[in-house]
């Protein structure tokens, strides 16, 4: 397995217990990648993002220690590439199950093909 490479980024601000920070940081790992969950907290109904494979809430994690710094290794990376592959493919699917246009509809699916295809060779 490559070696994990220390990626240092400078930290986005100290969490206090303000909703607009708490946003601020959550709109800060979106930037970076992660994606913004439909279903609310179960603990305490607040806002979900997914980043790196994991679940944060923004109304009870601390986000600042997410923000700071990261290692980088080949695991991160291929967990990150399964949760865009898999989240375009969803939206191809739904886009393909509204379309009317058959020209439209082949390309959606060559495009849904190629995900799928995509995520098949990464590394379980």
């Amino acid at each position: 397995m490559p070696a994990a490479f220390n990626t240092s980024a400078a930290p986005v601000g100290a969490l206090s217990g303000a909703p607009r920070d708490k946003m601020r940081l959550a709109a800060e790992l979106v930037s970076r990648g992660a994606t913004m969950l439909a279903e609310p907290c179960p603990q305490d109904g607040g806002v979900q993002v997914r980043y790196r494979g994991k679940v944060y809430c923004t109304s009870h994690d601390d986000l600042s220690a997410v923000t700071t710094s990261a290692n980088v290794s080949y695991d991160t990376v291929v967990a990150q590439m399964r949760e865009v592959l898999l989240s375009r493919l969803n939206e191809t699917t739904a886009a393909l199950g509204t379309e009317k246009d058959p020209s439209e509809q082949e390309r959606l699916v060559t495009l849904a093909a190629k995900y799928f295809e995509l995520l098949q060779k990464l590394p379980q």
